[in-house]
């Protein structure tokens, strides 16, 4: 048997609340289902992380925007990294300062969240030839709340208490049934939905050996190249990024602390800059950002105790 502690996963989970990216870039050996008039339908089967790896996925977040050249540009979201994050923190300026609608207007584009994992392709229909292989596999916060959802225990009001089924494990996880539809920014899989619990099979239904199982585990990727570094306090370099592609726009008043160390005081659009300090020691008081958010609470304590 895979020795690999599948248990611990479900301690991790109980911690999953909303805290933690850099260019857009390319994925090597990266599964992307193969759309038929708009749709897909792939069954996968989410793997655990290779045994040199702690966690069985990594995430990156990310803030886009349109740049004055006309093109759409990403950086880091350094909250990810358990560092303050500029974006983040002037828009949070941005909500406190306005009412809801006017500071969707007028804040930046808040942190889109994506995660890697292994897995493994178990049927595709239309694109047989990768059944039965391993692939990294890029996903959004839909799926990664359809995982935290089938991992949590439950009381059904028929059947009781109902264990959470940990979908990375060989023996006794779930299947994906990854089922998309062409949307505005790609395909959109909020139909996905896990199967039942079972061992890991072939598309027939067939649980796999244990040398079956062997060869899939050597053949998983490592994640960790996967994830952007953001562990530097480079909050500074992301803002003159920023304002390169903003015609110069200033986001922030720039100074130094006794200890020598950068401090930023955001700037608003129309409110005075003497009142920003206000808005400032509230930002700096841990305020919540405006990101993107699940409905399930707890992910990046989650992340956090896999790194």
């Amino acid at each position: 048997m895979i020795e690999r502690n599948f248990d611990n996963y479900f301690d991790q989970i109980k911690n999953v609340a909303a805290k933690k990216t850099g260019s857009s870039f390319s994925i090597e050996n990266e599964f992307v289902p193969t759309m038929i008039n708009g749709e897909c339908e792939v069954v996968l089967r989410l793997l655990p992380q290779p045994k040199t790896e702690a966690s069985p996925f990594i995430e990156n977040r990310t803030h886009s925007f349109k740049g004055s050249d006309g093109k759409w540009h990403v950086i880091d979201c350094l909250r990810k990294a358990g560092h303050k994050c500029p974006i983040c923190d002037w828009n949070s300026a941005v909500f406190k300062a306005f009412p809801k609608e006017k500071a969707k207007d007028i804040s930046k584009k808040k942190a889109k969240r994506q995660f890697v994992s292994n897995v493994l392709v178990v049927r595709n229909n239309a694109a047989p030839a990768t059944e039965g292989k391993v692939y990294r596999f890029k996903y959004g916060i839909q799926i990664m709340e359809k995982i935290l959802e089938k991992m949590a225990d439950r009381t059904d009001a028929d059947k009781g208490f109902i264990k959470g089924v940990n979908v990375f494990d060989y023996y006794n996880g779930a299947n994906l049934i990854f089922k998309a539809k062409d949307g505005q920014y790609g395909p959109n899989p909020k139909d996905s939905y896990f199967g039942d619990q079972k061992p890991i099979s072939d598309k027939n239904n067939n649980p796999l050996t244990e040398e079956e199982i062997q060869a899939i585990d050597d053949k998983l990727y490592e994640l960790k190249p996967c994830e952007k570094d953001t562990s530097s306090e480079t909050f500074l370099g992301v803002l003159d990024l920023y304002e390169k592609f903003s015609d110069g726009e200033k986001l922030f008043k720039r100074g130094v602390d006794a200890e020598g160390k950068p401090t930023y005081e955001p700037i608003i659009p129309g409110i005075d800059s003497g009142n920003t300090a206000a808005l400032n020691e509230s930002v700096q008081s841990e305020a919540e950002p405006y990101a993107e958010k699940p409905s399930s609470e707890g992910i990046d304590d989650f992340l956090s105790s896999l790194t």
